[in-house]
């Protein structure tokens, strides 16, 4: 992925923070509206980036020539499966009744994610973005956690079809 798409996702995805934060700093959304349009939005264009960074960057990352590129690729792969389970964790208790039910806990949790989500995409831009392109060794990429593509999709099924996430072990 060159570094200048790479960043047009992170400024696309910190305009999606931004706004969801904005929406958790006021009144809880009136009964009848539906936010899974918004939701659906901001959770594909975050895992599809994950999901991007995994194949095209930390996987080829960690056979790097350099061996700090390695640990970096490695680390940042870890740090993005864990904030995943924590997304898929919010998405999977807030699916049931409408936020407003109970707006002080929802927009504390949303506001814990958001602040979660930022610090994860500015430590790709601080941590992985200076070690791009990828100095490859000429080894075989590296291992990869799963798709977070399939992911978005699981949750996507939450969003408009009311569709349970199964736990996870």
């Amino acid at each position: 992925m060159s570094v200048d798409r790479l960043l047009a996702q992170h400024c696309r995805i910190l305009a999606n923070v931004d706004a969801a934060e904005r929406f958790a700093a006021g009144p809880p959304p009136p009964h009848g509206v539906s936010m899974a349009d918004k939701r659906w939005a901001f959770t594909r264009d975050l895992l599809l980036h994950f999901a991007q960074m995994e194949s095209t960057v930390y996987g080829p990352m960690m056979t790097d020539r350099r061996a700090h590129a390695q640990e970096a690729a490695a680390l940042a792969s870890v740090e993005t499966a864990r904030l995943t389970a924590e997304f898929r964790e919010h998405v999977a208790r807030w699916q049931g009744p409408h936020p407003a039910d109970q707006w002080e806990a929802y927009r504390r949790a949303l506001s814990r994610l958001l602040l979660r989500v930022r610090a994860r995409i500015e430590a790709e831009a601080i941590e992985i973005v200076p070690l791009l392109p990828v100095q490859s060794s000429g080894g075989r990429s590296g291992p990869t956690r799963e798709s977070y593509a399939a992911e978005a999709w699981e949750i996507r099924g939450v969003l408009f079809d009311g569709v349970t996430l199964p736990a996870r072990a």
